[in-house]
């Protein structure tokens, strides 16, 4: 049996216009995150149970309980949608089939795609980022492939001169500290896993010195306080809803890491793990 893990697009364009100077187009990679894949014949997605063995695959192996059940993935239109009517994460499922079992052709067309907005911003006057784990936690940087009969360790060496970058929970300092020059990553705060604080504040602290932004997700009222002075513990803080580009925030430190905060979007199921900061007493346990 065939199996069509054809989707009209890998990524997903976004303008992105931070002033006259910063004009950017950010192209996204959506797949189906954490163990999702477990789900994709609900959605009428069928695949090789043959050739994957879906109980080893998990593309955000750092989640936590918290944080997967708070994932972006699961929310609006994305939770309330009908199975066979959610075409976005019928979508999703493809494009990751395509990555684990057709990884020459998601290569061939992932690098179609980006070269192609590589030319859509020459016409615009925007320029390019790109973002690979839009809800995923993969190691890009170790995905290697060949294009065009020539063998690439992983796709920020094809485009040695566009800006990628990612979220990640991975240790940075440890699991990742050899990154392509062009590959951004900042860390994003996991909260507990059963009931074990997995990063505390001497941890985020130690990151941030080590010039590592953190991003950390936050009520809207609990948001708005730790913007209030704009810092914290000494630490610079920004706002990382004004704007969706990650590499743009290079150019707001000073002396360490940013704390990028992020308010949890309306309606995210909020657990007692503290992976959102919901509250003075969540504030106080987490980030002190």
């Amino acid at each position: 049996m065939d199996y069509n893990y054809n989707t009209s697009t890998l990524i997903t364009i976004k303008e992105n216009l931070i002033n006259e100077e910063n004009r950017y187009l950010i192209g996204t990679l959506y797949l189906a995150p954490q163990k999702n894949l477990n789900n994709a014949k609900y959605y009428g997605v069928q695949y090789d149970d043959k050739a994957l063995n879906l109980a080893k695959v998990n593309l955000c192996k750092k989640a936590t309980n918290a944080c997967a059940t708070s994932c972006i993935y699961h929310q609006g239109i994305y939770k309330t949608s009908d199975f066979n009517k959610n075409k976005i994460k019928q979508a999703r499922f493809k494009r990751t089939f395509k990555f684990l079992l057709q990884r020459d052709e998601f290569f061939f067309q992932l690098c179609k795609e980006i070269a192609a907005l590589v030319r859509k911003c020459k016409r615009k006057d925007y320029r390019p980022i790109i973002q690979l784990n839009g809800t995923s936690d993969i190691l890009w940087e170790k995905e290697s492939f060949t294009y065009k009969e020539i063998e690439y360790k992983n796709i920020m060496e094809l485009f040695p001169n566009i800006q990628f970058f990612d979220y990640t929970k991975y240790d940075i300092k440890k699991s990742r500290k050899k990154l392509p020059k062009n590959y951004h990553l900042l860390y994003s705060r996991a909260g507990k896993q059963k009931g074990i604080l997995v990063d505390d504040w001497e941890y985020l602290s130690s990151l941030l010195d080590s010039n590592i932004d953190v991003a950390i997700i936050f009520s809207k009222d609990m948001k708005n306080k730790i913007l209030e002075k704009r810092e914290y513990n000494n630490y610079k803080v920004i706002d990382g809803d004004i704007y969706n580009n990650r590499v743009y925030d290079l150019t707001q430190r000073e002396k360490t890491g940013l704390i990028v905060a992020i308010e949890a979007m309306k309606k995210t199921e909020i657990t007692k793990a503290g992976f959102i900061i919901q509250n003075e007493e969540a504030f106080n346990e987490y980030l002190n």
